[in-house]
């Protein structure tokens, strides 16, 4: 019996470009240390002292201990020299660390060379492990998608450069946050989608939706808080002590709910279409059915992931304001009132851009102008 060869094939020399490719980017990273004006060191030596159980007020329950550190220079005018210095850490590690040999970090040196007073750590050196993320979602993104997926990746450089150009001109300029981050916006919808989806009707139509359904429920979320006040919206925990805290909320909540909208259109979009072009029969009425069965099914789990995300951003501050005696109704009005609100802006959203994507996509089709 002749086997028959598998219809895809591993290309080695790509796996092993790859490979090369990731390994130099971890090695400079791991040996950089001199292209830095703050001085880096590595831990070459820990001597951890006796642990020491601690209580607070509350009753919370921690272990303190203390290291000894021995240092090596790795760059500056003392480079190769060895240091030392002592760290204090705790099992929660809420506001400190513990090190273990080979890790580098960021060091303050004293003015003196040889003066006995211990250095200082200021924090990791932690580019070895964003440039291996970078890599490794790169790679993925490259070998599954192929085309689309250097579209997504092109997509998502271009608009990390306009957001950081759009909130250095809200710095250093007195424009409105709401207009600047609605074209912002607008910009980020055109560009993603005639990237990923190329020169097409259902390009135009995702465009078109997604503006609808993020504007829409922008409108609504602006009108109940205008009506109501802002009445237990604590804005105050939004730290913004430079600009009015409304119109940056609104501005955020805009920008986080365009992906989810967005990818929602899409679908529908693309999905709509594509039942058209094997059905060409189908009336408006239809269509319009359709994309309501296609949303119901993507937009429950696109708003609970939206809602598991903030709520994962929020968990850390919850459980530290609960373990310092806060009772739930506070910890809740104080961390998660204005994300929770945030979700529900981000849901309305979702849950018009289907009857919107529906009106749109099945028009177009109604009037026979797909190709």
């Amino acid at each position: 019996m002749v086997r028959k060869r598998p219809a895809v094939q591993v290309k080695w020399l790509t796996i092993i470009i790859i490979v090369l490719v990731g390994g130099a980017a971890w090695l400079f990273t791991r040996y950089n240390a001199s292209f830095y004006q703050q001085t880096v060191a590595q831990v070459e030596q820990v001597h951890n002292g006796h642990r020491e159980k601690t209580t607070d007020e509350f009753q919370n329950k921690a272990y303190q201990q203390n290291q000894s550190l021995r240092l090596r220079i790795l760059n500056g005018n003392r480079k190769g020299e060895l240091v030392t210095t002592t760290n204090q850490f705790t099992t929660a590690q809420a506001t400190d660390m513990e090190y273990r040999p080979g890790q580098q970090v960021f060091v303050h040196l004293n003015a003196k060379k040889h003066q006995k007073s211990n250095e200082m750590i200021t924090g990791f050196k932690r580019d070895s492990v964003v440039v291996f993320l970078i890599w490794l979602t790169v790679t993925l993104l490259l070998v599954i998608l192929k085309l689309r997926g250097s579209m997504a990746l092109l997509s998502l450089v271009i608009n990390a450069v306009l957001f950081f150009c759009a909130v250095q001109l809200d710095v250093r300029t007195n424009f409105n946050p709401i207009w600047l981050f609605a074209g912002l916006a607008v910009i980020f919808t055109v560009v993603t989608a005639f990237l990923i989806f190329g020169k097409s009707q259902e390009t135009v139509v995702t465009i078109m939706a997604t503006l609808g359904g993020t504007s829409a429920a922008l409108l609504i979320a602006v009108f109940v808080l205008t009506a109501t006040n802002q009445r237990g919206m604590n804005f105050e925990m939004m730290d913004y002590v430079t600009q009015q805290r409304l119109p940056l909320f609104y501005a955020g909540s805009m920008i986080g709910a365009l992906g989810a909208i967005m990818d929602l259109s899409a679908d529908i979009t693309s999905s709509l279409f594509a039942i058209y072009r094997e059905e060409p029969q189908l009336t408006f009425w239809e269509l319009f059915l359709n994309a309501r069965k296609i949303g119901r099914s993507i937009m429950g789990p696109l708003i609970n992931v939206l809602f598991l995300i903030f709520v994962a951003s929020t968990f850390p501050m919850m459980v530290l304001f609960l373990k310092n005696g806060n009772s739930w109704g506070y910890a809740y009005s104080m961390i998660m009132t204005l994300g929770i609100v945030q979700s529900l802006i981000s849901g309305i959203g979702i849950s018009l851009t289907v009857p919107i994507t529906g009106l749109l996509a099945g028009g177009v089709c109604e009037m026979k102008v797909l190709k």
